[in-house]
């Protein structure tokens, strides 16, 4: 029988049929446990596709930057080739000049490079007519290109602010450390290590790779697209990553909930010194609170805000997390080996629907106090 915590499914069919998303799943691990496991509303509404199930594979987003990029970023370091207060164009010599020269490693996980939160590369593609280069390997390189004459808005280390730059610049260095693309790495050094099969990259350039992930796996569908003019199914919703291929350091990465919540527990068993992949050093490394001040952020990572945390109000200062803009979540607590992946496909049909923002916080919330009750978390 499928545990499940009390009150916790009516909440998500509410949710669902509410329109705060059109499907999603939640799992909730404790002390190598699955408490909850729930399934909820539609992989799809334009066109319709069925019922999402408990193994539904969804778009990542931003997710990618812990499970992926970060966790290599953990295993460079924890061998000893990637230093966190090396500058960044040691590895990268082409980012070099004026401010840039000041950006670290530790900067780019942190966030606090002082880099541009976002910017449209997709959108000066798409305007110098080179509509040849969309995902592709030219689209990606042409990324780059802009990515690397890319200027500090503030001084390197100040101050915090959130940027999918930081985490392209370190697909970067990864990629030229390891000698291959990132999804290559990720699949050889972590997924396949852990025997993680339901997390993956789909790349667009590759062909056949998008039918065959369509042949093998149920995906949720994201947005209608007003400029690729489809349902996005099996392919990636972020618009830089898609010009790139598909591969990207800071989204790109599909997966269904067991896919994250077996990469949380390979993080929570570090912590307790039991990992197969990281060590305790690293992964408490990595988990501590950046000191930049204000910043709420770790190495990779994010940690509870004092106040309004899509965490909710209860999660400890020692949890963990990240944020997916297509609608998912993960936060872990190491001290209560607790883990809570909440996917959804919110922007289906449309990124404009941000009811999550108000709903997760309850939930996540409603979620410990019901463990609390139930077993005494």
């Amino acid at each position: 029988m499928t545990p499940e915590l009390p009150g916790i499914r009516a909440r998500l069919d509410e949710a669902a049929a509410g329109g705060v998303f059109p499907g999603g799943v939640l799992r909730v691990d404790c002390a190598g446990e699955t408490r909850h496991l729930s399934a909820h509303g539609q992989r799809s509404l334009r066109p319709p596709l069925g019922p999402v199930r408990p193994d539904t594979v969804f778009d990542l987003a931003s997710l990618t930057k812990i499970l992926c990029t970060t966790s290599l970023c953990m295993l460079e370091v924890q061998a000893g080739r990637l230093a966190l207060e090396s500058p960044v164009r040691r590895y990268l010599p082409a980012f070099t000049g004026g401010s840039r020269e000041r950006i670290t490693v530790r900067m780019l996980l942190e966030h606090s490079s002082g880099l541009a939160a976002w910017r449209a590369f997709y959108q000066e593609i798409t305007a110098a007519g080179r509509g040849a280069m969309l995902a592709s390997r030219r689209g990606k390189h042409a990324v780059q290109r802009m990515l690397f004459a890319e200027t500090p808005e503030a001084e390197p280390g100040t101050r915090a602010l959130y940027s999918d730059l930081n985490f392209l610049l370190l697909q970067a260095i990864l990629e030229r450390l390891g000698r291959a693309t990132l999804d290559a790495r990720f699949a050889r050094e972590v997924a396949r290590p852990l025997g993680i099969s339901e997390l993956f990259f789909i790349d667009l350039v590759r062909p056949g790779a998008r039918a065959r992930a369509l042949r093998r796996f149920d995906f949720a569908a994201t947005e209608v697209c007003p400029w690729r003019l489809r349902t996005l199914l099996a392919e990636v919703h972020d618009d830089n990553a898609w010009v790139m291929g598909g591969v990207a350091g800071h989204a790109g990465l599909f997966g269904s909930a067991a896919g994250v919540a077996a990469m949380a527990q390979e993080w929570i068993a570090a912590w307790h010194g039991a990992g197969r992949l990281f060590s305790r050093e690293t992964v408490r490394r990595f988990f501590r609170r950046s000191s930049v001040p204000g910043s709420t952020r770790a190495l990779g990572f994010d940690t509870p805000s004092p106040s309004d945390s899509q965490a909710g109000a209860r999660m400890s200062r020692a949890a963990v997390g990240h944020l997916g803009f297509t609608g998912n979540s993960l936060w872990l607590e190491p001290t209560r080996e607790l883990c809570v992946v909440l996917l959804t496909n919110r922007v289906h049909p449309s990124r404009e629907n941000e009811s999550i923002k108000k709903f997760r916080p309850a939930l996540h919330d409603a979620i410990l106090e019901a463990l609390i009750a139930w077993s005494g978390a």
